[in-house]
């Protein structure tokens, strides 16, 4: 049975006041149903310029993850490195290269931060993934190889790890997989039946939000909680004319996905949450364009709300990075605050993102302000 967004939530904080409104039954949320606010909403509280020069030029496109110490960057487009930024903006410099050379890498996937400020990055090359370990000197070792293809992984607390796999038979016959420190299987999920062609995915599925490790996965509409040696499945998104239709799972790739295309489909981009607020980032892609919104949950009441963000000329809000304490932070450049605050809005902050020689990214922390 459909459950109401609002109405789901309005029964469940009765009962369950400000845990996380996923912990318990699996909601459907439906994104029509989600009521739209507009960027008015969103003060900015912070901003970080992040210094930018011709060693460390970026796309749009960045993976972002970050510690109390630093700021982690790579650049989806090119995987060319981890450019590290310390909390005022200040560059670092670059971790695990990737180019020719015994200090370089020769590929780059994913990436995850210890503890100890070392990094351990994940690179598939034909059949095989291979697990880096970079100290914070900068040394690279091997942490093992595997011939499960991954594209994207995370580490858990007692040393294991998790690897996500996608849709690629006969290399990945679960598409998650739990192994430990050494590499070895150790548990599988989400057993994978697609026996068609499908182009390796290499988005981002795990995102760790406290001591909650969540994950999603293109195409499907479910958010997942691993926890205890299981998978469980939180939240079903609703995504009303832009679910993914059955035939693409039965037909070749090249013709599916063109068909999809052109009526346009939807995917879950992100998940971020505290104990105070839950965002859920769903890209939208329309013939017209591409889109995101941002479902917002107030987790110690029971609103629902949604902003909506394009790729064309709305990027002020549209690339989300994480969620603290119950404020948004966002991953946007110069230029694009230039263009999208109203004068009022940019006079207060515009001090913090002086002119330089090259446009910059900036991360903006927001709070957001429900409708009543």
């Amino acid at each position: 049975m459909k459950i109401n967004a609002k109405f789901y939530y309005s029964i469940f904080f009765f009962g369950f006041g400000c845990n996380s409104p996923f912990s318990e039954g699996q909601p459907q949320i439906a994104l029509n149903d989600v009521s739209l606010i507009g960027k008015e909403n969103l003060s900015i509280q912070k901003t970080i310029a992040l210094e930018t020069t011709s060693e460390n030029l970026m796309g749009i496109d960045i993976r972002v993850r970050f510690d109390r110490e630093s700021f982690y960057l790579m650049d989806e487009g090119n995987k060319d490195g981890i450019h590290q930024f310390d909390r005022n903006g200040d560059y670092l410099g670059v971790i695990a290269p990737v180019g020719d050379g015994p200090d370089h890498l020769p590929k780059m996937d994913d990436f995850f931060i210890n503890s100890d400020g070392s990094v351990e990055v994940l690179s598939g090359i034909g059949d095989q993934a291979t697990l880096y370990h970079i100290s914070e000197s900068g040394e690279i070792s091997v942490v093992f190889e595997t011939g499960y293809l991954a594209s994207s992984f995370t580490k858990l607390p007692n040393g294991e790890y998790l690897l996500y796999g996608s849709y690629n038979l006969p290399f990945t016959k679960h598409r998650l997989i739990k192994t430990d420190p050494q590499g070895n299987e150790l548990s599988s999920y989400l057993e994978n039946s697609y026996q068609n062609s499908l182009l390796p995915m290499t988005e981002r599925n795990f995102f760790i939000n406290g001591k909650n490790i969540h994950v999603i996965e293109s195409f499907q509409p479910y958010v997942y909680k691993y926890q205890n040696d299981s998978l469980e499945r939180i939240a079903q998104m609703d995504f009303g004319r832009y679910t993914i239709p059955n035939y693409f799972w039965e037909e070749d790739i090249m013709e599916s996905f063109g068909k999809m295309s052109e009526a346009g489909f939807a995917n879950l981009h992100s998940i971020f949450e505290d104990e105070q607020l839950m965002l859920l980032s769903v890209h939208l892609q329309k013939p017209e364009g591409i889109f995101k919104e941002l479902v917002f949950i107030d987790k110690n009441t029971d609103k629902v709300q949604k902003l909506s963000t394009n790729l064309n000329d709305d990027l002020l809000y549209h690339y989300p990075i994480g969620v603290n304490d119950g404020q948004v932070m966002f991953l946007t450049y110069r230029s694009v605050i230039l263009d999208g605050l109203p004068q009022h809005m940019l006079e207060k902050i515009q001090n913090e993102i002086p002119e330089e020689e090259f446009d910059y990214p900036v991360i903006l922390t927001a709070k957001i302000q429900f409708d009543e």
